[in-house]
């Protein structure tokens, strides 16, 4: 069966959006203690690396610096260090939550952060666990049997698909 593809996000608007969420972390994020921008798997990264160069445009008083998670890779990757410092999460779709959780388990499970904020290009609703994001691009609720995928080009945010199936 065919799947009915809706572009929700064009390249343009995801850039509006990167800039506004930018503008919401400055807000959230006002001293000078350093911010650690972590992106969540492969696309999470991408809209990661995205907003970290917005931040590093706003000329703001903290380092930033730009860390890539792979959530599901069992202890094979270094955990970067976030102690004391104001730790932006970013994954580019929320849904269930699950992703968010066990990154947060992981990542904090011995260290003390300063703060955490979650950002997110889409919240799809429907969580089973209990995340919240901060920061939110879009709020798109999906019935079941929707799927909504971002799609990269090149390693950036390209657009944001809504899959219907019929």
């Amino acid at each position: 069966d065919m799947a009915h593809q809706i572009t929700l996000m064009n390249r343009d608007r995801i850039q509006r959006t990167i800039k506004r969420m930018a503008i919401q972390v400055c807000e959230r994020f006002i001293d000078s203690t350093p911010i650690c921008v972590v992106g969540l798997n492969e696309r999470g990264y991408s809209l990661a690396k995205e907003v970290y160069s917005e931040l590093q445009r706003m000329n703001l008083s903290a380092p930033i610096e730009l860390h890539s998670f792979d959530v599901f890779s069992n202890g094979a990757q270094p955990i970067p260090s976030v102690n004391e410092k104001q730790v932006l999460i970013v994954d580019d779709v929320i849904f269930s939550g699950r992703t968010l959780f066990q990154a947060l388990s992981v990542l904090f499970h011995a260290q003390e952060p300063h703060i955490i904020e979650v950002l997110t290009l889409i919240d799809r609703g429907h969580r089973r666990y209990p995340i919240l994001a901060d920061i939110t691009g879009e709020l798109i609720p999906t019935k079941v049997g929707e799927h909504v995928e971002v799609l990269l080009s090149k390693g950036s945010l390209d657009e944001v698909v809504l899959f219907k199936n019929h």
